[in-house]
């Protein structure tokens, strides 16, 4: 597999290399292009002096001798040269060619020296008088095309030789120092996705790429990506651990209690026993269950249809069933708000969030105090705010509270049966509603949990 590297700077090779053969071929035929103004005043002049010498010759030698004045001058410079005498019949033995005989008779007619009006324009025929005054015409036919190897020996002279080598070499190095800035993040980025493969959760390559092209935002990205698999990863290894610690502790229990009730003989502390065999295993099926609540949510697995509810009722009988529980430690749940709050959404989903909150913040709060649930409602959004009166949380804990398994305090939790899934359920039941949530210390005392859904 070629790399990507060598592809960009073979393209980079082969682009200036075609733009400098077009450029040499197109120079070569536009110069080829006979006669041009400033050639057309040398071909007349080189008419008038070739003529006159050809001229002499013929007045002294005769026609042998201007065949042969013709062959040196063929020879030397590639120029056909024919003289004819006043009335156009060629004074050589040789053969003429059909070109010149046109355009001597047609310098004939018009007593100016002509071209030929079609076709390549590298020959012409004039009137030249020789110094015994005796008028004759003289045809000549510059050369066509140089052959290839004159072609080749001219690309290899002057600027199209040395100069053309340095250009093509600086122009190289230029192509090889871009082609490599443009892969090199591309191979770091490789290696890191190797390594990243390969178990490294850590790499990253954002401070190795510089400047402030796509590569870099590219290398930001992979950072990114890195980052957020590195947390779900870390998270969900926690998250096996956690489940793991919960499991264990219940069915330790279980066997304790279990190896108990072998042992016992009374009837009564059997059942003893067998109580605690079945409120254990109540709890291990209550985790189960939102476990299952939970990776249901997470995966967006649930497809009922929402309904149309007052949340104010709804709230309604989660402080009821709430306040039951808080008798126990002299404390009230207070609701605050309308009595018609109308929300489209899954009731027993939504019930369970709140549920969540609420008796989380029961269990909290300080004894004989209050918890405050306010409702409120406004054309785009629906508010509810849980408040206790208890301790509250750490600040840096308050971004953590909606983790699966997440305790601000393992032994106050585990004594009172709480698992640390019940706000990670409220808060994926209320993002799969739209909303979100969050919690904040109180100035005063105490936790406040936000709770905000969009209206439909």
């Amino acid at each position: 597999m070629r790399s990507l590297f060598v592809k960009i700077f073979s393209s980079f090779i082969l682009i200036i290399v075609l733009v400098a053969a077009a450029v040499v071929v197109l120079t070569y035929f536009r110069d080829q292009e006979f006669p041009p103004l400033a050639q057309q005043s040398f071909a007349r002049q080189a008419l008038a002096e070739y003529g006159r010498k050809a001229i002499n010759t013929y007045e002294k030698r005769g026609e042998g001798g201007v065949d042969a004045f013709s062959r040196q001058i063929f020879n030397r410079s590639g120029i056909r040269l024919l003289l004819f005498d006043r009335a156009g019949i060629p004074l050589t033995h040789k053969r003429v060619p059909p070109l010149l005989q046109r355009l001597v008779q047609r310098a004939l007619r018009s007593g100016e020296v002509v071209l030929p009006r079609r076709g390549p324009r590298n020959g012409l025929a004039g009137k030249v008088v020789g110094s015994s005054g005796e008028s004759y015409f003289i045809a000549i036919r510059l050369p066509g095309h140089p052959p290839p190897p004159r072609l080749l020996e001219g690309i290899t002279r002057g600027f199209l030789g040395w100069h053309l080598l340095l250009l093509l070499t600086v122009t190289a190095t230029i192509c090889f120092i871009l082609a490599r800035s443009l892969t090199a993040p591309i191979s770091r980025l490789r290696r890191a996705t190797r390594e990243f493969a390969g178990g490294d959760l850590s790499v990253r390559i954002g401070t190795q790429v510089k400047g402030k092209n796509e590569l870099v935002g590219l290398a930001h990205d992979f950072d990114e990506m890195a980052g957020k698999i590195e947390g779900l990863v870390d998270a969900q290894k926690i998250l096996l651990r956690d489940i793991s610690h919960e499991l264990r502790s219940p069915l330790a229990r279980l066997r304790i209690a279990l190896e108990l009730a072998r042992q016992q003989e009374s009837s009564a502390t059997q059942q003893k026993s067998l109580n605690r065999i079945e409120l254990e295993a109540e709890r291990m099926n209550s985790m189960i269950g939102q476990l299952l609540d939970l990776t249901r949510l997470e995966s967006g697995s649930i497809e009922r249809p929402r309904q149309k509810i007052n949340l104010s009722e709804l709230l309604a009988t989660v402080i009821a069933d709430a306040n039951f529980e808080a008798k126990t430690c002299g404390c009230q749940v207070v609701y605050n708000g309308p009595d018609q709050v109308d929300y489209s959404a899954i009731p027993d989903l939504l019930l369970r969030a709140l549920e969540n909150v609420i008796r989380n913040a029961v269990k909290y709060t300080a004894d004989n105090s209050v918890v405050s649930v306010d409702l409120s409602e406004s054309a785009a959004e629906v508010k509810i705010v849980i408040a206790d009166q208890g301790e509250g949380v750490p600040a840096e804990a308050l971004d953590k509270l909606f983790d699966p398994f997440y305790r601000v305090a393992d032994a106050r939790d585990r004594n009172s049966g709480g698992t640390g899934i019940g706000l990670a359920i409220a808060q994926r039941a209320i993002k799969f509603h739209g909303g979100t949530i969050r919690a904040r210390n109180q100035s005063s005392a105490g936790l406040a949990v936000e709770i905000i859904l969009p209206v439909c």
